[in-house]
Formats: C-alpha cells, sequence, structure tokens
C-alpha cells in the first residue's frame, strides 16, 4: 500500500492546538507615525556602553542591499523507527525572483536613502562632517581603495542579493566579499592594513565617531515546515506534511553602526579594533510594508522543469508500489514584476523610517 504524506505550498494546516491564551502579535510599523515615538518598539541597542559621549560624526559607510531572489525547501520524513517500504516522501521547493528593478534604479534609491540618511543623523543631534570633506582626507581614501564598486553581489543561504553605496563610494565591508575570515585580511590585520583598522585610524585621526549604515530591503519572506520539524524529538516522530508559505511584502531591516574611540586601540603600528565591540543600533524586527509593490506574478518555471518533475514523480511512485520507498517533488519558480516606481517610493519611505529610529536611539 503506498502511504503518501502531505505537500502543501502556501498554507500549512493546524494538527492540533492547545488551550493557552492567543498572544497579541507586536504592533506594525505606522509610516504615517513619528518615527522617534516608534524608536524603543524596533531598535535594540547593543554595546551600547561604548557609545561613548562624542557628537562629531562621518558617515563612512551605507550600505544598501536589495533582496533579489529567495527560496526555502521542506520535505516530509519518516520517523526514526517507521518502515520507509511503500513511503512516498514529499518534497516541495519554492523560489522567487524580483523583476523590474534595474541596477540603475537601485543605484538611484541607494544614493536617496543615504544621503536623507545624512541628514537624519544632523537632526537627531550629531555633527556631521560634509561627504565632500571626509572624501578629500588621504585617511578615507585608502578606506575606500580596499572597497569594490558597487553592484556587489552577495548570497546567504537561498537568498541573492545586491550591495549597493552611493554614486562614488565603495562597498569595503569584507562581509560583503567573503573575505572577513580569508588569508588576506589576515595578513591585512596584521599590517593594520584591513578596512576596519584603516579606518580605527580615520577615527583616531579625524576626531570623528565614525557611522556605518547597512539597510536591507527584501520583497519575500518564506518560512518552512523544515524549520519546525527540528531536534531529536522531530526525527523520533518524523513528518508527514511538507509546507512552504509566502509573504510577498517589501520589508526593511538595518543597522546603525559606530566606531568610537572606546573600541579602538592605537599605537606606534597603527590602530585596532574588535569589531563585536561595536555600539550597533539594530532592528528589532522588520519594518513591513502594507502598500503593494508589484504588479504581476507570474509562473517563471520552464516548461523542461516541469517535464522533469512529472518523471521524477512517476519514478518516484513506482519504487513506493514495488515495496520500496520513492518521493514526489513540487517545484515552483515565481517571477515577481515589480512597479519600479512604488517599490522606489516604498522603500525610501520605510528606509527613511529605519534611520530616523536608529540615530535618535543612539544619542548618548
Amino acid at each position: 500500500m503506498l502511504r503518501t504524506p502531505l505537500i502543501t505550498a502556501g498554507s500549512a494546516l493546524l494538527l492540533g492546538a492547545c488551550a493557552s491564551a492567543p498572544v497579541a502579535p507586536p504592533p506594525a510599523f505606522d509610516v504615517q507615525a513619528d518615527p522617534v515615538a516608534q524608536s524603543a518598539q524596533f531598535i535594540t541597542p547593543v554595546n551600547a556602553g561604548d557609545r561613548g559621549a562624542g557628537q562629531q560624526v562621518a558617515l563612512t559607510a551605507c550600505n544598501v542591499v536589495f533582496g533579489i531572489k529567495t527560496g526555502a525547501n521542506a520535505q516530509t520524513q519518516a520517523g526514526m523507527f517507521e518502515s520507509t517500504s511503500g513511503r512516498v516522501d514529499a518534497k516541495v521547493s519554492q523560489v522567487y525572483l524580483l523583476e523590474g528593478v534595474s541596477d540603475a534604479r537601485m543605484q538611484a534609491i541607494t544614493d536617496r536613502i543615504c544621503a536623507r540618511a545624512g541628514e537624519q543623523l544632523a537632526a537627531a543631534g550629531m555633527q556631521v562632517m560634509p561627504h565632500a570633506k571626509l572624501a578629500a582626507t588621504p585617511q578615507y581614501q585608502a578606506l575606500t581603495e580596499k572597497g569594490r564598486a558597487a553592484p556587489v553581489e552577495w548570497s546567504v543561504g537561498k537568498a541573492d542579493y545586491k550591495v549597493f553605496a552611493p554614486s562614488g563610494w565603495t562597498v569595503f565591508d569584507q562581509r560583503f566579499d567573503g573575505t572577513a575570515r580569508g588569508i588576506a585580511n589576515i595578513f591585512g590585520a596584521a599590517t593594520r592594513s584591513n578596512p576596519a583598522s584603516l579606518e580605527s585610524r580615520l577615527v583616531h585621526e579625524l576626531g570623528v565617531n565614525g557611522v556605518h549604515l547597512d539597510i536591507l530591503v527584501d520583497f519575500a519572506s518564506l518560512s518552512s515546515s523544515d524549520q519546525q520539524n527540528k531536534g531529536m524529538l522531530s526525527r523520533l516522530a518524523g513528518a508527514d506534511e511538507a509546507s512552504v508559505e509566502t509573504t510577498l511584502a517589501l520589508s526593511v531591516t538595518g543597522m546603525l553602526k559606530l566606531v568610537t574611540p572606546e573600541v579602538i586601540n592605537c599605537h606606534k603600528l597603527g590602530c585596532d579594533t574588535l569589531e563585536q565591540r561595536w555600539p550597533m543600533y539594530k532592528s528589532a524586527r522588520p519594518l513591513v510594508a502594507t502598500e503593494t509593490f508589484y504588479s504581476e506574478l507570474r509562473d517563471a518555471e520552464s516548461t523542461a522543469g516541469k517535464v522533469a518533475e512529472g518523471v521524477a514523480n512517476v519514478l518516484g511512485f513506482l519504487a513506493a508500489a514495488a515495496g520500496g520507498s520513492g518521493s514526489s517533488v513540487s517545484m515552483s519558480k515565481w517571477a515577481v514584476a515589480a512597479d519600479a516606481d512604488a517599490y522606489a517610493a516604498i522603500a525610501e519611505q520605510y528606509a527613511s523610517g529605519f534611520v530616523a529610529m536608529a540615530a535618535v536611539a543612539a544619542q548618548p
């Protein structure tokens, strides 16, 4: 007898419930309200004790990261001591691709977000060094020479991103190019020529706090049943359902980090810092837009891919029918066609909300 577990996409079945009182969801970000009044709800401070009292700052890095692809997988599995004879396990895979927002448009969005960020830092009470003045210093020029021109492609798990800096700037943060733990950076640290050491020198010699701003603009959120089916108990029980749930909505998260005199150590060989000690003001949760940013959602799976999926499912059922175990596969790929104007307006508005809240939280 064939035993076929359940596979769902975009929904999940409630298999059981308990009698506990429902927990109220956290308040959503109100884009029409004063961001300052919402700061405590959406910004989490880290290492605030090393913030210091300095108000002279320079915006040394402003990276805007755009999600362009995201995906998730889920699968059923037999329990640890369960027979797999005649069992057809189910696998589901979903991928979403952003379309309709060109690199040029992303660059323009970045330029506006970062220009506005400098104004917001000043509005929060910081004394911001004009970027033209900063860019003319040899300290900043040495720092930016370590960077790469935008866009920088970056991947985390099943998600792909493009990282932009304002026009004329570079992306020197080594998290985005995989060299933070590489051999080259080890030698750079030894000679004080890596970006962190060079920025520490800039802070020391120019008498400012360096400000790093990272903003992520994402377009889809996916959750997989595999995320809940972990641990020994889950392996013992197995999983008879595979599901992936998707929410299409622009969301903004971010971090505002400060390089302060309190976190650097300068000596005759140069300057050092531990980035883990940098004061940071990061998103407690995403700012999720309620406005629609896309005009169309269309099937982007190729005909060849659908044929291959069908063949694999047939073979899986035949294997199970013969007394073995098999699998069925449900793969989908969707193109999210953005309205470029709506996308830009929403991204800039919510990014501005994050920066305003983080700048207030970063006040000594």
